[in-house]
């Protein structure tokens, strides 16, 4: 494969945040398939119908391609093949800047009849506005930026192709390429979308850019047949009309979180600018823009405009448009979900709450998980451990399905770093690593092989597990327990992060700059060793699972001694701050590894049953839902009979107040919209735990 395809770009140097066209013809020869792959993500059209899209989240050293059966999209004779590709060029917490380029190859009743060359035409695009490098966040990426008015034919047979030359080889990339091992997503109908608001608007006299200028505009509220007429629905169009001089405004309901691409279809009497926005709630009268960057921006062109971007997926409820003319007849103004092909289980479970509870939650998980699992569909789309590690556990229950997740682990293994540890995401090339987060690596790993049988896995990434391992067990100190990490790396930065969830004394500070010894780092510890221990086991390597046994058991004895406070009969978190404040997650993952075995563990139970309580002369800090699956886990290691019942009240409980608070997917804090500053997370994959919780305890 790729025997003659050459890597390729424009005949110019590559800069971050361009789109680049190419076009290509090809005979018929019978059933046909497109390889393609490029950085940084591409959108591929056969005879001007959108055929394919979306490159599988990669590494420089670590290139995917693309196999698609293009059969239905060509005819006899001649075929044009016509790709855009848009090259990111600027490291974030989702992408890892590698060299501009697209490589493909066609091939057709068996024989290549094309594939990428110095020969294919290509020019730099004429209607996404390159260069503008408008960060929605510093992990998500770019957004875009789009003229209407220099949109063309380009990708028709017939097309226009003003501006196109010869390509350029790029030598740098490599063609040692890997299949993709997942599902490409699927591009569904328009979703539902129902106009909810509408009226007139009036930017800030010192405007700053349409992130704040959106946030703080003047929203005059206008009855729909005072400002036009039509179906809020779309069935039909709705026309606008305001009085001379005024800017359009309306916002659209998608009816629950969805995860997709833009698409409008909007006439328009004169050129004039457009502002998009989106966002997860309407609490602010209008979509919050302003904490991060969810906008983006057109130059329609007078008469009808029609788009649809397959770059940038926005996660979201609400979309509001912004259009600097007063008048304005609109088709459709909403989002294409995409979604990855999964086939949820729809269980009967005791109670109307908790089948809402489990339907929401199997909303939750499919808007996030697209390339890879993301923590969240709105303001990050990425993978960590941590968030990923619930997302696998629950969907192992929910879609039965094993080649999503196994992706996933496989693109982990490629973010170990050189100091032995794992990047924060995957792939990142702005990184921030989180220590205990790589040691959850073991144990998403070992429950990948208790629910689909499959070691292949991890005997391919054992020299990663064993390399991270071997790293946290040479920071061991004379008390048998691990040192935390901390200190300047080469760069003079402080890399890293002693996170362990969004909670009092446990979300830690960017930049350890000292060492510590903390508890819920070696619990963690433990509970990879003893991972570890049963990967090791189901490979036959049976003296490495004695030891990773062994050693786990000591970390316990270790933990129990240097923090289990006989008067509070309580774990402390740290060794050098905090001494007075007590966590539940701390707590939890001691009794769960068993670092308080043969302790009086009656006050631990007492604040995992309550999630805190009240103790006197003490403060007990709750854990978030993100941690729940610790703290359940070890009271029903406890006692399974006594305490199922109490988890599942809990769950009752809480997903009842997001449900009655709106929730079509359940957030990432309890706190909701104004958690992070004001960012808000409503849409994200650990906190979906009930499908695992309900499944297990029979609800």
């Amino acid at each position: 494969m790729f025997e003659k395809s050459e890597w390729i770009w424009l005949d110019k140097n590559a800069e971050a945040d361009e789109y680049a066209d190419f076009v290509d013809t090809f005979d018929y020869n019978g059933d046909t398939l497109l390889r393609i792959a490029c950085d940084s993500n591409y959108t591929a059209y056969v005879n001007g119908r959108l055929a394919a899209f979306g490159q599988y989240a990669d590494y420089p050293d670590y290139k995917v391609y693309d196999e698609i059966d293009i059969s239905e999209y060509v005819t006899e004779g001649e075929n044009l093949l016509a790709v855009r590709v848009w090259y990111y060029g600027q490291d974030t917490q989702t992408y890892v800047k590698g060299d501009a380029g697209l490589i493909y190859e066609i091939v057709s009743g068996g024989d290549t009849v094309s594939y990428s060359r110095e020969a294919v035409l290509s020019r730099r695009s004429k209607d996404y506005i390159c260069g503008m490098r408008h960060l929605i966040s510093g992990q998500l990426g770019f957004s875009y930026h789009y003229d209407m008015k220099g949109q063309s034919d380009w990708f028709l047979p017939k097309g226009e192709r003003d501006g196109f030359k010869r390509s350029k080889t790029v030598k740098t990339v490599s063609k040692d390429l890997n299949k993709r091992p997942i599902e490409k997503l699927v591009l569904k109908n328009r979703s539902g979308s129902k106009i909810v608001m509408q009226g007139v608007f009036d930017y800030p006299a010192d405007r700053v850019n349409t992130q704040t200028d959106m946030q703080h505009a003047a929203l005059s509220f206008r009855f729909p047949h005072e400002i036009g007429g039509g179906p809020l629905d779309f069935s039909a169009p709705f026309s606008f009309k305001a009085n001379d001089g005024e800017n359009l405004f309306f916002i659209v309901d998608l009816g629950s979180e969805t995860s997709g691409f833009l698409d409008f279809d909007i006439t328009v009497p004169e050129e004039c600018d457009m502002e998009i926005g989106y966002g997860e709630h309407l609490i602010d009268g209008r979509c919050r823009t302003s904490i991060r960057d969810f906008t983006a921006d057109f130059k329609l062109r007078a008469g009808k405009n029609v788009f649809l971007n397959t770059f940038r997926r926005f996660g979201c409820r609400y979309i509001q448009f912004f259009i600097h003319t007063n008048e304005a007849t609109v088709v459709y103004a909403g989002l294409r979900p995409t979604v990855y092909p999964v086939s949820p289980k729809k269980p009967e479970l005791s109670n109307l709450l908790r089948n809402t509870v489990y339907e929401v939650c199997e909303n939750t998980l499919v808007q996030c998980m697209h390339e890879h699992y993301e923590d969240c569909p709105w303001r990050e789309q990425a993978l960590y451990t941590m968030d990923s590690r619930n997302q696998m556990l629950c969907g192992y229950y929910c879609f039965g399905e094993y080649r999503f997740p196994r992706a996933s682990l496989k693109l982990i293994s490629k973010g170990l770093r050189q100091d032995g540890i794992l990047s924060l995401c995957y792939p990142a090339g702005l990184d921030y690593p989180i220590p205990s987060f790589s040691l959850m690596y073991f144990i998403q790993m070992k429950e990948y092989i208790d629910h689909s049988g499959d070691k292949t896995l991890a005997e391919e990434c054992f020299p990663v597990l064993e390399k991270i391992m071997d790293t946290f067990l040479s920071r061991i100190n004379g008390e048998d327990l691990c040192v935390s990490f901390y200190g300047e790396d080469k760069n003079g930065r402080y890399p890293y992060w002693n996170f362990y969830e969004w909670s009092d004394t446990m979300s830690g500070a960017f930049g350890a700059k000292e060492a510590s010894v903390e508890a819920p780092l070696n619990a963690d510890l433990s509970l990879a060793l003893q991972s570890f221990s049963s990967i090791c086991a189901y490979l036959n390597k049976t003296e490495d699972a004695e030891k990773y046994e062994k050693t786990a058991e000591k970390i316990n004895k270790a933990t129990a001694k240097k923090f289990y406070n006989e008067k509070t009969k309580l774990f402390n978190s740290f060794d050098n701050r905090d001494k007075d404040k007590y966590s539940v997650l701390t707590n939890s993952l001691c009794l769960l590894c068993g670092a308080a075995d043969g302790l009086d563990i009656s006050v631990i139970l007492d604040i995992l049953r309550k999630n805190g309580g009240d103790i006197p002369g003490i403060k007990v800090i709750p854990n978030t839902l993100s941690m729940n699956s610790f703290r359940f886990d070890a009271l029903l290691k406890c006692d399974r009979e006594k305490y199922s019942k109490v988890i599942l009240d809990e769950i009752d409980r809480d997903y009842l107040y997001m449900l009655r608070n709106g929730a079509t997917s359940f957030w990432e804090t309890i706190v909701g919209d104004f958690d992070f500053g004001y960012a808000g997370s409503l849409c994200h994959g650990w906190s979906a735990l009930p499908i695992y919780y309900y499944e297990i305890l029979n609800a």
